[in-house]
């Protein structure tokens, strides 16, 4: 095998050194130009090229912090998804809790996908073709490598690079007969099929072919049995079903030329996200969120995704020094995620949301690349159309709305309280409070003694009969309401509210207003009360929707030249014009239940019924239009020390298109946009082989990222309950990244990667999640300690090839630095523990590689941790929720490849 320059490496090695310059170190390599995959499999490897700067070219010569993951390290470590090899790429973090709205995080940064006015900060790409939010979490099948480039990529990549790319490249057709079947069996009644043909249908014509499905059980059994599920599926939490299918066509209609035809289809249909209570009202009373058994009663509860797309490539070599290419690609996808809010089977806390998206992108980029002894240049532009649409859902049942509306019951009897205390003491301060009732008595206190010396208790809820009727008693409204029912003089009791049905319901909503606003004149009160109605609405269901489609376009001019100076130094300059345009639109109407309740008096007298407003979104339908553009480039220069050293600088800026908050609208504002992402990175590293055995890849960073988009949970003063709301901070950043490789035998490598990152971040003020006011201010934080230990072992005996391979991650828990953190999520010790993650395979192949049997277990410390906490409930209902993760896993995997 040769390295670089010419270094050469002995044959016995030659796998193990393919497998790791190819999978966890320096680039995204791919061997031999990567235009003729089947030299790959030759016994004699010559040149390791990548494609990092969209040119093929000498491994030691990128001068671009990339990490890669390879087939075989997929493989080894049993991957389907990003966020199972985010391990082994330092600064590098996917996560998975929701499908299709997963999140790339890049050096710390990572930015809301829920809404579709917006979008991602790192850049995600399948097969050249950008990736939008719900479509970016692809299974892996037939997978050739995925690389992740970090810092600022808007040179090459263009808009929403302004972290980072990443970028998955599935394996293409070639001239050779090959393919394989796979099947995987695991706990949990995990069951994973993989299979792959590739044929040569003529002497210049190939086709590849390849599909997985990937099945398994929850892990945390959901024994709700909620009346409106009459049949439907009731997922176990942690279920998963994804399945993925893809069919490429390779014509070489000359050696200078090649078309390149792809489709893939994938399907994926599991359990809705992971809804753990944590509350005295879920799953044993909340003290069993680490056990095998909850009750999530959301109503048609799933996360499912249908996709597909179609890509186009034309290469065609014009001379020795010119070539281009060309790719057209549509995708198409439907989403719904539709998950529990509450984590409890409580028909007085039902709460869930969904969002249903339904969009398409139609891309396409034109390539132009120039060789020759002293320059590598590449140009061209790019082009998208994305038309998206999404209804977000909230859905409660009429009892939780009733909740809710006791709430305000409560609040408006404090108020008339508080009224008529203020008026006996003369004002409202703690000073007139004390004055009157003694030193140390505040006015919040004497309001307090007042109510319980009126027999005034809180309610939990107004359909109890008997909290019902004591807070009537106690409001002097008894006497009104049983002569209004043929029963004058009797006492209300709570067995007389119960035969009554709703009828003191409908009565107080008539009367209410007048007692709570005794010096409002009678003609400027409301008739009545809608949002009071009585228990005879049980059981049905409230739904409030925002509605919002946008027509997203973006195109872009770049240009790259790599200059070589001399054999050792060369310089590289870039820039890129990039503009996008975005319509929005907002759509809230009124909640699906305003229409059903019609208080009996006021239909007895003829009244008109008033509707019932939202109890979280306000109503609003408005659109709105923006355009941003930027000009983003690079400098960079790199000197090649010896065959085997590598040292380079640089200096890079991004962009970030600017967009839409889809859920903040609120009346009689302004539609809710944000302003571009700004990077600006300054970059130094250095890659090499040490003694012949060592492979390292170090590299040092400061960044500068303004305006970053990022989403919290939010209740603001006028809000019912907290929603997603995007705020902007500013983030200086500064960090050194490393991976190390060290070939200790001919059969022994021995991996470590980590990250030393520190952040400064200025936070505007906001409100979190439980309605407190988080002050602006700036922090300074260090990031989590983490790393990654491999080892990789091959011994020989003699018959066969055996591999071992094993990885250790660590990662300190750092939750309690969070800004605003609420109190009800410091009460959970599980959410502040350590990561601490040890997985295992070990395989045997026979002697010419066609059958493969491997055994292998993750998380075989059997460690499981609470990995988020919050939701939309947990202020206003009680009800926070989280997920955890899945405990040891293992099985067995057999292959067999023809």
């Amino acid at each position: 095998m040769t390295i670089g320059h010419g270094q050469k490496i002995s044959t016995p090695k030659k796998r193990l050194v393919q497998a790791i310059l190819t999978a966890l170190t320096l680039t995204p390599a791919y061997l031999n130009a990567a235009q003729d995959e089947n030299q790959q499999r030759e016994s004699e490897i010559e040149v390791v090229t990548v494609t990092a700067q969209k040119r093929v070219q000498n491994i030691l010569k990128v001068p671009v912090t990339v990490g890669t993951v390879s087939e075989d390290t997929i493989e080894e470590s049993g991957s389907v998804l990003l966020s199972d090899i985010d391990k082994f790429i330092p600064g590098f973090n996917f996560s998975d809790g929701n499908m299709t709205q997963a999140g790339v995080s890049m050096r710390g940064i990572s930015s809301p996908n829920i809404s579709i006015g917006g979008d991602p900060s790192s850049a995600t790409f399948y097969d050249d073709v950008y990736m939008p939010r719900a479509a970016q979490n692809v299974v892996f099948s037939d997978m050739a490598r995925v690389e992740v480039l970090k810092g600022p990529q808007g040179t090459l990549f263009g808009r929403n690079a302004a972290m980072g790319v990443v970028n998955m490249v599935p394996k293409s057709p070639f001239a050779d007969f090959e393919g394989f079947v796979k099947a995987t069996i695991g706990t949990d009644n995990l069951h994973r099929y993989e299979g792959m043909i590739n044929v040569p249908l003529t002497d210049s014509i190939y086709v590849r072919a390849n599909a997985l499905t990937n099945e398994q059980d929850g892990f945390v059994k959901n024994i709700d049995d909620s009346a409106w599920h009459n049949g439907s599926k009731v997922w176990d939490l942690g279920a998963r079903d994804h399945s993925a299918a893809r069919i490429s066509l390779l014509w070489d209609i000359s050696s200078a030329t090649n078309l390149q035809f792809s489709y893939d289809w994938d399907d994926l249909e599991q359990a809705p996200p992971m809804a753990i209570g944590f509350s005295e009202f879920a799953y044993d009373g909340g003290k069993s969120y680490l056990g095998s058994t909850a009750e999530n009663d959301v109503r048609n509860g799933v996360e499912s995704r249908d996709m597909s797309g179609m890509t186009a490539k034309f290469n065609h070599e014009f001379s020795n020094e010119w070539s281009m290419k060309y790719l057209v690609s549509y995708r198409e996808w439907q989403t719904v995620n539709r998950e529990d809010e509450d984590g409890t089977s409580d028909v007085t806390r039902y709460f869930d949301t969904s969002n249903n998206e339904d969009s398409d992108i139609f891309y396409t980029e034109l390539q132009f690349n120039y060789v020759s002894d002293k320059i590598n240049a590449v140009t061209g532009f790019s082009y998208s159309k994305e038309d998206v649409s999404q209804t977000s859902e909230l859905n409660l049942t009429s009892d939780t709305a009733a909740r809710l509306i006791t709430g305000d019951l409560n609040s408006q009897i404090d108020q008339l309280v508080s009224g008529q205390v203020a008026d006996m003491l003369g004002g409202n301060t703690d000073a007139h409070a004390a004055g009157a009732f003694g030193p140390g008595v505040t006015f919040a206190g004497a309001v307090q003694t007042i109510k319980q010396s009126m027999g005034i208790e809180e309610m939990d809820h107004m359909w109890n009969p008997d909290e019902w009727s004591n807070t009537l008693t106690a409001l002097g409204l008894a006497d009104q309401i049983m002569a209004a029912i043929g029963m004058p003089g009797q006492e209300l009791t709570p067995e007389i509210v119960t035969a009554t049905g709703d009828l003191t319901y409908d009565i107080v909503a008539t009367q209410l207003p007048a007692i709570a606003n005794p010096d409002v004149p009678p003609e400027f009160l409301p008739a009545y009360i809608p949002e009071l109605y009585g228990p005879s609405y049980a059981g049905q269901f409230w739904q409030e929707t925002v509605n919002n489609t946008g027509e997203f376009t973006n195109w872009g001019i770049f240009a790259d030249v790599d200059y070589a100076i001399n054999d050792k130094w060369n310089i590289i300059g870039g820039l890129r014009y990039s503009k996008d345009e975005k319509d929005f639109t907002w759509y809230i109407p009124t909640n699906t239940f305003s229409t059903v309740p019609v208080n009996s008096i006021i239909a007895m007298s003829g009244g008109d019924q008033i509707p019932i407003e939202n109890i979280i979104f306000q109503e609003v339908n408005y659109s709105a239009s923006e355009s941003w553009d930027k000009i983003t480039g690079r400098f960079v220069t790199s000197y090649q020390a010896t065959d085997t050293d590598m040292y380079f600088a640089s200096y890079s800026t991004g962009y970030k298109s600017g967009g839409f908050d889809s859920l903040g609208a609120v009346p009689g504002s302004q539609p809710l946009s944000f302003d571009p992402e700004d990077t600006t990175n300054y970059e130094i590293g250095y890659k090499g082989i040490w003694w012949d055995q060592v492979i390292a890849n170090i590299s040092g960073y400061y960044l500068e990222l303004e305006n970053q988009q990022t989403g919290v949970s939010s209740k603001r003063p006028d809000d019912v309950a907290a929603v997603p709301l995007v705020i902007s901070l500013d983030r200086e950043i500064t960090g050194i990244e490393l991976d190390l490789r060290w070939m200790a035998t001919d059969s022994l490598t021995l991996g470590v990667l980590s990250e030393v990152r520190s952040t400064d971040t200025f936070t505007p003020s906001y409100y979190n999640g439980e309605g407190t006011l988080v002050e602006a201010k700036e922090k300074s934080e260090d990031a989590a300690l983490n790393y990654t230990l491999t080892i990789d072992w091959m011994p020989d005996f003699g018959i066969g090839t055996t591999n071992l391979h094993l990885d250790y991650v660590f990662t300190e828990n750092t939750n309690a630095q969070i800004v605003g953190l609420e109190e009800y999520k410091k009460a959970i010790p599980e959410y502040f523990l350590d990561t601490k993650n040890l997985n295992a395979r070990i395989s045997w192949a026979n002697d010419n590689d066609s059958i493969e049997v491997g055994v292998w277990g993750k998380n075989l410390l059997d460690e499981q941790h609470v990995v988020s906490i919050g939701g939309l409930t947990a202020s206003i209902l009680g009800t926070p929720f989280g997920r955890i993760t899945r405990g040891l896993e293992a099985g067995i995997d057999f292959k067999y490849s023809f």
